[in-house]
């Protein structure tokens, strides 16, 4: 190991790297300890590892900012060039993400602080081009954590770079997309960076752009939005981030934020409570037209008060990054939103109505859009809002419309917080191909067709949002489209709760599916469904109906009071059930048909006004573990064709037999209990087969079988058959 350079004294290694190591050390003269990072010239690098090594030393060295880590000295000595920065205890940010251990309302002032290390150095001339968690030092001052910027061996000065034009410097996963495409970096690359690290303090440290490869990874920057945050995500953090992150993830360097001041700014204005801009201040009285340089609230009505009488004149004379204010009163224009602007209304709560007028109320262009209470309304000409490829955040808002409420188009982005979403007519939200939607509480009512319709591709994610009273189905999710919903409830819809077409895809955990004149989940062909903690409830049909090939996993599910089956799997459907409990079902708790496959595990099947388990033609099942009991018919039926499997099942209590099998079926038993059956233990059809019994099986109720005039026999027990 290296024992001294220049004047300074190393004590002992921190860290190696693929160019070099860091070392602790003591400067001889101050009598300090510093961090000393060095690169050998017989490196791999060679040549261009000196010149990056030594162009971070000049780039910090230029920069002096309680946010970035303070560069003492710079030599070379015997051929290893070194440069000597400030000793701080502590770790990089990367390490606190992952540990999780932090509030995340740390880790976000810390990003505000690298926000306004950033801009110091942007100010500077300096584009940092490798901003990461792992290149963000924290320690605690007073207490305090403090965030400092380090590591600018891939610096820009000016516009001097030591690559070609097109090569890239930096991780793959924070790099803008424009810094893709060119090669050229800039202040607005490094604040896309600072959007991916706030992705990961939301996420606990997935990465928003993911991929098998760094080429997927750089398609999905390049050509996708976002991968969705899950519920768990949302739990503890305030709405307004959202519409934070998706500007600082914008693809286009002008939507995002101006510098990092202003993106450490609304960090902690969310954190805060206020929505995205400054709380709206009193007007100049003799403003009514914004003079150059304005930065207060454009106020929209009429009166006094107010600066322009129509929404659309604000957008004209607003830049981005503007307040817009409107006063209460009803406001009939259709309105295109071009600029990432802040739009809240003055009173309360649906005193401001804006109504299209030849189309939709609002038609947003661009990301990073906040809207704040107001009351949007569509007519027969259009929704009430259209997200062209745009992307918002809604707080507290109404949105009504006989054509639907919001209609997102391809690649568009919004998010709901506490809306109320009125739809009177076919649709509440359309969620287009590669558009996303974000609910967080809130309603949707209304709808004849659908509250949430997802296309194919779209992408839905909702938390706490009730979808209720409306004529068509809550949730409808078409081929390739995904939805996920945590803690929903869907009641009292017409034509089912969640209905998943081929080849879509949904995820639904803590929900309550309850009332509809259907069923509680249909899912077609080739689709997939996972149900977890769910409650599925007095539904007119089936509470679960699978069928066509399906794929459906239903882990610790309530279903019961439907007045059709529990669960149907039908036509070659597959579902997978574990500790769920079916009970109080109008038809049979469990229906398996017409090719289906079954495996149940632990689960109750109990008190139906009819089976409790009916494994008809050409149905397979697995039941491991389960408990049939109390049920008004035969506890466990197989029919014609079918064939079951029981594991250590209890088949009890009921106001029949225990179990019926019919001619051409096949049933296995091993180690069950049947017992308590009020009309015999196991009932076999005059040409049925026999059960293959295996271990130690416990029959108390006797076997019967049905004689020539179709009354049941007492036979002899079955064992060792």
């Amino acid at each position: 190991m290296l024992e001294q350079l220049g004047k300074f004294k190393i004590l002992r290694l921190l860290g190696k790297g693929a160019m070099g190591e860091v070392y602790l050390a003591r400067d001889l003269r101050l009598g300090r300890e510093v961090a000393v990072k060095v690169i050998h010239t017989g490196t791999a690098f060679g040549d261009e590892a000196q010149a990056r090594f030594e162009r971070e030393a000049q780039a910090a060295a230029a920069l002096n900012h309680p946010h970035v880590v303070t560069v003492y000295d710079f030599g070379e000595e015997s051929g290893i060039h070194y440069l000597v920065m400030e000793y701080l205890a502590g770790e990089d940010l990367d390490a606190l993400i992952k540990r999780g251990d932090l509030p995340k309302a740390d880790l976000l002032e810390l990003l505000a602080q690298v926000c306004e290390g950033l801009a110091y150095a942007h100010a500077q001339g300096v584009v940092h081009r490798d901003l990461k968690p792992s290149n963000v030092l924290v320690t605690r001052l007073g207490g305090r954590l403090h965030a400092k910027l380090m590591d600018f061996g891939v610096a820009q000065m000016g516009q001097s770079s030591l690559t070609q034009s097109g090569t890239w410097m930096g991780t793959v996963n924070y790099m803008a997309p424009e810094y893709l495409d060119t090669g050229r970096a800039s202040a607005s690359s490094d604040l896309f960076a600072v959007g991916v690290m706030l992705y990961e303090v939301l996420t606990g440290g997935r990465k928003p752009f993911q991929g098998d490869t760094a080429t997927a990874v750089l398609n999905r920057i390049l050509l996708h939005p976002a991968e969705p945050l899950r519920p768990q995500d949302l739990a503890d953090i305030p709405g307004r981030l959202l519409a934070v992150l998706d500007r600082a993830l914008a693809k286009q360097p002008e939507a995002r934020y101006p510098d990092g001041q202003a993106l450490a700014a609304a960090l902690r204005r969310a954190q805060a409570g206020a929505s995205e801009g400054v709380v709206p201040a009193p007007p100049e009285p003799a403003a009514r037209v914004r003079p150059e340089g304005w930065t207060q609230p454009i106020r929209v009505g009429k009166g006094g008060s107010g600066h322009c009488l129509s929404l659309r004149v604000a957008l004209r004379n607003a830049r981005t990054g503007s307040q817009i204010l409107m006063l209460p009163g009803h406001y009939r224009e259709s309105v295109v939103v071009d600029k990432s602007v802040t739009i809240l209304v003055e009173g309360d709560p649906g005193e401001v109505v804006l109504e299209g007028s030849t189309g939709p109320a609002l038609t947003l262009q661009v990301p990073g859009v906040v809207l704040k209470g107001l009351t949007l309304r569509g007519t027969p000409k259009g929704p009430a809002v259209l997200s062209a490829g745009g992307g918002a955040q809604f707080e507290g808002c109404v949105l009504q419309g006989p054509q639907g409420c919001a209609d997102l188009e391809s690649g568009a982005s919004l998010q709901f917080q506490d809306c109320h979403i009125q739809a009177e007519g076919p649709l509440g939200l359309r969620v287009g191909e590669k558009a996303q939607v974000r609910l967080e509480g809130g309603r949707i009512s209304g709808f004849t067709s659908a509250g949430l319709l997802v296309l194919p591709g779209g992408q839905a994610l909702a938390h706490g949002t009730t979808l209720e009273g409306g004529a068509g189905v809550g949730v409808r999710v078409q081929e390739h489209g995904q939805a996920t919903l945590d803690a929903c409830a869907i009641l009292g819809t017409g034509a089912g709760s969640v209905e998943v077409e081929p080849d879509g895809r949904v995820q639904l955990s803590h929900c309550r599916l309850e009332g509809s004149r259907f069923a509680g989940l249909l899912a077609l062909e080739r689709s997939h469904a996972v149900l977890e903690d769910c409650e599925v409830a007095g539904h007119a049909c089936s509470g679960v109906h699978v069928l066509a090939g399906a794929n459906v996993l239903l882990r610790q599910c309530r279903v019961h009071g439907n007045e059709g089956f529990g669960i149907s799997v039908m036509d070659r459907g597959l579902a997978t059930l574990d500790g769920c409990s079916v009970q109080a079902n109008g038809g049979a708790g469990l229906l398996v048909h017409h090719g289906a496959v079954l495996q149940a595990r632990t689960c109750a099947f109990s008190e139906g006004r009819s089976l409790g388990v009916d494994c008809a033609e050409g149905g397979q099942a697995v039941l491991d573990g389960c408990e049939i009991a109390g049920n008004a018919g035969v506890g466990v039926q197989v029919e014609p064709g079918g064939s079951l499997l029981l594991v250590r099942c209890t088949l009890k209590e009921g106001r029949a037999t225990g179990l019926l099998l019919l001619e051409d079926s096949q049933a296995t038993l091993e180690e069950c209990v049947v017992h308590r059956n009020a009309r015999g233990g196991i009932l076999l059809a005059r040409d049925a087969s026999d059960p293959i019994l295996r271990g130690a099986n416990r029959i108390d109720d006797g076997f019967l079988r049905m004689d020539a005039t179709g009354s049941p026999v007492k036979v002899a027990p079955l064992e060792g058959r």
